[in-house]
């Protein structure tokens, strides 16, 4: 009877064993910065299309590397979902971004490949599962990020789609479905 017990927990723990496993390390995870070619491909490449909200906390890791004046950080930060067209969305999405400490000059190129974490506020994200992990990364860096002001959409400019700016969120559901669409 003993014997049967040690064996059946043996086999609970070993099942239940990735449950309990570590949580990746953040200072060696690659975040993938590949823009995509145009707004189908965003649409299509990423796992959850998402609107929600970010705040200012955020975790931080030191990657090692160092670029011009600063060393690249990895950042994890929370988004409270409010609305998914894509996927299956948990509540809260764990957001990897990478970003250089101290933060380089506004006009600095690096800033378009190392964001860092987003700014307080409300966003629609297109988004890709960080494999092996319960974090995600935005799909083409800023091209996957749409702040929301007044209710509308806000394409970056010089990296959002055009298709997407303006966008009431009633009206992306419309828009998303338009762009799955097989070409004509």
């Amino acid at each position: 009877m003993l014997i049967r017990f040690i064996w059946t927990a043996v086999l609970c723990l070993t099942l239940a064993g990735p449950a309990f496993a570590a949580p990746p390390n953040l200072a060696r995870l690659h975040v993938d910065t590949t823009p995509v070619k145009n707004v189908r491909d965003l649409v299509q490449t990423c796992d959850l299309i998402v609107s929600g909200r970010t705040d200012s906390h955020f975790q931080s890791a030191p990657t090692g590397v160092s670029l011009g004046h600063g060393k690249v950080h990895n950042y994890v930060q929370s988004f409270r979902v409010q609305r998914t067209w894509k996927g299956s969305a948990p509540q809260v999405i764990k957001l990897l971004t990478t970003g250089i400490e101290p933060l380089p000059d506004a006009r600095d190129p690096l800033n378009l490949t190392y964001p860092g974490p987003l700014s307080e506020g409300e966003y629609v994200l297109f988004l890709k599962r960080v494999h092996g992990t319960n974090l995600y990364r935005l799909v083409g860096v800023w091209q996957g990020v749409y702040p929301v002001q007044v209710g509308r959409t806000i394409a970056l400019r010089g990296v959002g789609f055009a298709e997407l700016n303006g966008l009431a969120l009633d009206q992306i559901g419309l828009t998303l479905q338009r762009l799955q669409a097989p070409a004509r």
